[in-house]
């Protein structure tokens, strides 16, 4: 089954991907559908998401596509299964943000499914569809290109890679996991971690003693920089720097400066040519997130 909202616009091989990419993974019981979609945006934060690169044309996100996605048969009855159940989405341990989604949202169920079960979509690194963000149930007006992202226009075989063997697999949050990162590199096997490079969890549903996290720490273990891009690359090639700090959970305080935080996250995901004052700058690049970050 494939489903293609009325605002896509689809590359021609969209069909040959999702058939070829749907046979492929028919038989692990840990993929909860296919994206034809490439992932340009971090939906909590709002700011720009690029996955890590292997031997392969696909990676593994936590998280449903909704702009563009295919499921066979068994895929998609177990979800409706788990839908009909009357779940409890608080106790499925989906983050608060995507709770408050609105009930017209089907996404948000997806979420909750894919997390109580351990489930993942299949990504592709150059998209099949694009979004013109045009108005509808969740949108009331066209806002920005959020959903604008390359769409690919050449075929060719598809190098898929079974999800035991990939090294680009994300969480909800789209941080990616330490076990990909430990398949990396060695200097974290010591802790028991999670990302938190955007900033974005709920520390009380963490599930590890230590988090590396963009926020600040009163007592930081250890210290990345925030130079590479996609950013856990510095993680991985532990670019040491004062950016992301591994710290125990309980460690983690409050970001008191916000006005400096998002600056700082603009001139990273972004430009450095910002002109105005540290405040009239904060106040257009939070009217800007807000924007991106609408549901």
């Amino acid at each position: 089954m494939i489903i293609l909202e009325d605002d896509l616009y689809v590359s021609p091989y969209f069909y040959a991907y999702a058939i070829q990419s749907l046979e492929f993974y028919n038989n692990d019981s840990r993929i909860g559908g296919v994206s034809l979609y490439n992932q340009p945006v971090h939906e909590i934060s709002g700011y720009p998401f690029s996955a890590c690169h292997d031997q392969s044309d696909v990676y593994f996100i936590q998280f449903p596509s909704s702009l563009g996605q295919a499921w066979t048969r068994t895929q998609w009855k177990e979800f409706r299964d788990w839908y009909a159940s009357d779940p409890d989405l608080s106790m499925t341990g989906i983050p608060d943000r995507i709770l408050r989604w609105p009930a017209t949202s089907w996404k948000k169920y997806f979420c909750g499914f894919l997390m109580e079960k351990g489930k993942y979509f299949v990504f592709p690194r150059i998209s099949f569809t694009t979004n013109f963000n045009d108005p509808g149930t969740n949108l009331k007006k066209a806002i920005n290109h959020e959903g604008q992202t390359p769409l690919r226009l050449f075929g060719h075989p598809y190098r898929f890679k079974p999800l035991a063997d990939s090294r680009c697999i994300y969480d909800m949050h789209l941080e990616l996991t330490a076990a990909c990162i430990d398949q990396l590199s060695s200097h974290l096997h010591d802790y028991s971690y999670e990302l938190d490079l955007y900033g974005t969890k709920d520390l009380k549903k963490v599930q590890t003693p230590f988090l590396i996290t963009s926020r600040p720490s009163s007592r930081p273990i250890l210290g990345f920089k925030r130079a590479l891009k996609p950013h856990e690359m510095n993680i991985i090639v532990n670019l040491e720097g004062d950016d992301f700090v591994l710290t125990r959970v309980d460690d983690v305080i409050p970001v008191v400066n916000r006005h400096e935080r998002i600056l700082s996250n603009y001139t990273y995901f972004y430009t450095r040519h910002i002109l105005g004052s540290k405040t009239q700058v904060y106040h257009y690049l939070t009217k800007i997130k807000n924007n991106f970050t609408a549901k």
